[in-house]
């Protein structure tokens, strides 16, 4: 009898083994992005579906923990498998969010998407419902991954008086990357135009910095840049005295967000700063070269963005 029940246990043990070697995941998911937009989140979760062999990505914008609103979903009939990354990279990675802002119940999404980048806008009608509209902005470098790495991508959303829109972007593979050059961007909210900044290189004018203003100046101290920009328009003759000039705001290159983050100091890269002279004039653009330490200021131009191939 006791041989009997021992054989009935160990046969039992040896099948619940059998059942446990042969089941397998059929999916997973992960979260690739998230950020906090006042009441709100916006999140990316990636899902490798090992049954069908396919990619997939959900965006979502959360109100609370539960309540949610998927806005936005991708897929891809490939997945990431771990004995096979040497040679072909992680799928996950090929869809990227830059950076996202919430403004008038609009949401506005940079996008990477397997090789070419995208402003995306969501605007929502009610807590549930929304229009979406795709901008096609650029294509970047891309390769193998063997030869050139995972994608690489970096992108930041301004909204500026008037609701002017500005747009950084920069981006390709991690071994090629545009040596951290910033593709610049203007959104015309009216117009529903994204269209891309061309600087004037012929009529720039350069103004020598001898005190390498950035190396000790906090680029968050508003009041001293302002006063700062305002004295070299002066001294170039792009300003009167009863103008009224108003710093508005920045955005900078890789090479200054990576010096910033490593070191907390400004050695390289460009700066862009943006502000008013009288209101009716609009927004302007003047740059700060931290390699030269020179204030670059010239005319620009929109540059129509030619259509997605």
């Amino acid at each position: 009898m006791i041989q009997k029940l021992l054989l009935v246990t160990l046969l039992f043990i040896s099948l619940s083994s059998c059942k446990a070697q042969t089941t397998h995941k059929t999916a997973t998911t992960m979260e690739s992005y998230s950020k906090k937009l006042d009441n709100l989140e916006v999140k990316m979760f990636v899902e490798t579906n090992i049954k069908d062999r396919k990619t997939s990505w959900d965006i979502y914008v959360y109100n609370s923990k539960k309540d949610s609103v998927l806005i936005d979903h991708f897929e891809y009939p490939r997945i990431y498998e771990k004995e096979q990354e040497y040679i072909s990279g992680d799928i996950r990675k090929h869809i990227i969010i830059g950076d996202v802002i919430l403004e008038h119940k609009t949401i506005y999404l940079m996008l990477y998407k397997h090789g070419k980048t995208y402003l995306n806008t969501y605007e929502f009608t009610d807590d549930k419902k929304f229009i979406k509209n795709e901008y096609f902005a650029a294509k970047l470098a891309t390769g193998t991954y063997l030869n050139f790495g995972h994608p690489f991508y970096d992108a930041e959303i301004k909204i500026f008086p008037e609701d002017e829109i500005y747009i950084k972007f920069d981006g390709g593979t991690e071994v090629f990357s545009g040596n951290g050059s910033i593709t610049l961007l203007k959104f015309d909210n009216l117009k529903k135009k994204l269209t891309k900044v061309i600087f004037n290189k012929s009529s720039k004018i350069v103004v020598k910095d001898n005190d390498k203003l950035f190396e000790t100046l906090n680029i968050n101290n508003k009041e001293k840049i302002g006063i700062e920009i305002k004295k070299i328009l002066f001294e170039s003759k792009l300003m009167k005295k009863e103008d009224n000039f108003n710093y508005v705001d920045y955005i900078y290159d890789r090479s200054v967000k990576i010096d910033l983050e490593q070191i907390n100091k400004i050695k390289g890269g460009i700066i862009y700063f943006f502000y008013q002279i009288n209101k009716m004039e609009g927004i302007k653009i003047i740059r700060y070269d931290n390699y030269e330490n020179e204030w670059l200021i010239g005319n620009y131009k929109e540059e129509r963005i030619k259509s997605e191939e």
